[in-house]
């Protein structure tokens, strides 16, 4: 919507244009109306999922003028956005600003289709080179020292957990082997879930002291349990990180439901336990740590 508001006064007269439900706002306005009056916008992986919205919105399109800013956007996303999956990554990103309009213009689901197409055919085409990243027989809390720092499943960490879940669920669907799921969601709980991986249980608790901090890490802890296979006795995720998930679980208060499925996680590989994995917090909200 346009409004136009006018202020007289006997020493000036000042004009303002008022834009509302602009995505982007006032930097998205300024490159449209820069490629309006012919000015080279030059699109890049950080702005076009602004500009696809802001033509979309503007009604940039092929219909009102030929090469249009639509059609740009599109021809880059096509050409340099989708075939990339680090690409694709970072311009799933950007569209956590743009959430209701990016779902509109259907930019979202394009890029995780994208993400998952891209992974599904290193799967099939790369092997142990790129995707095969096997654990360790040992117990291991971290999967840095286990796969390439350019990995694209580390990349995934840097999405809210919406876009995040998202993904993941459309990667388990394209059946992408579990135990690259598996590494995915370890690495985004070591980056999203404060003190996880904190061996001192008292500075866990502390971690957890902020109420809005601790319902967000329920909320992620719930959303990573849900999402890790908790039936298979033969797992690829390691022994000690459903035993840091638990840990966090408690702490965070998460449902007893969440929790009882991590437990039986635990139960399945029991054998493969250190006595540091089993020493659980029998009551975090209290002043003393008893492990059970």
């Amino acid at each position: 919507m346009l409004m136009l508001e006018k202020n007289d006064t006997k020493v000036t007269k000042v004009s303002r244009i008022y834009l509302t439900g602009l995505p982007g706002g006032s930097d998205a306005f300024k490159l449209a109306a820069m490629f309006c009056y012919g000015v080279n916008v030059e699109i890049t992986i950080s702005n076009v999922a602004l500009l696809i919205c802001e033509a979309r919105f503007m009604k940039m399109i092929e219909d009102i003028s030929e090469k249009n800013l639509e059609i740009r956007t599109e021809v880059f996303l096509k050409d340099a956005v989708f075939s990339n999956i680090s690409n694709s990554i970072f311009v799933l990103h950007r569209c956590e600003t743009l959430l209701l309009v990016s779902e509109e213009v259907n930019i979202v689901s394009h890029l995780t289709n994208a993400i998952t197409n891209n992974a599904c055919k290193e799967q099939l085409t790369s092997g142990l080179s790129k995707l095969e990243y096997n654990f360790p027989p040992k117990p291991i809390q971290c999967v840095d020292s286990e796969t390439p720092s350019n990995w694209w499943g580390k990349s995934l960490a840097v999405l809210n957990l919406d876009l995040f879940q998202k993904v993941l669920l459309v990667l388990k669907i394209k059946d992408i082997k579990q135990d690259i799921i598996n590494r995915i969601l370890i690495n985004y709980a070591q980056n999203s879930l404060q003190g996880l991986f904190i061996k001192d249980l008292q500075l866990v608790k502390e971690s957890f002291l902020d109420f809005d901090l601790q319902k967000r890490q329920r909320v992620i802890v719930k959303t990573i349990a849900s999402l890790l296979p908790t039936q298979a006795r033969k797992s690829t995720v390691p022994m000690g990180f459903f035993s840091s998930l638990l840990k966090s679980a408690i702490v965070a208060s998460t449902s007893t439901s969440c929790r009882s499925d991590l437990e039986r996680c635990i139960g399945l590989q029991l054998d493969q336990a250190i006595l540091e994995d089993i020493l659980i917090p029998a009551n975090p909200h209290g002043n003393n740590h008893s492990p059970v």
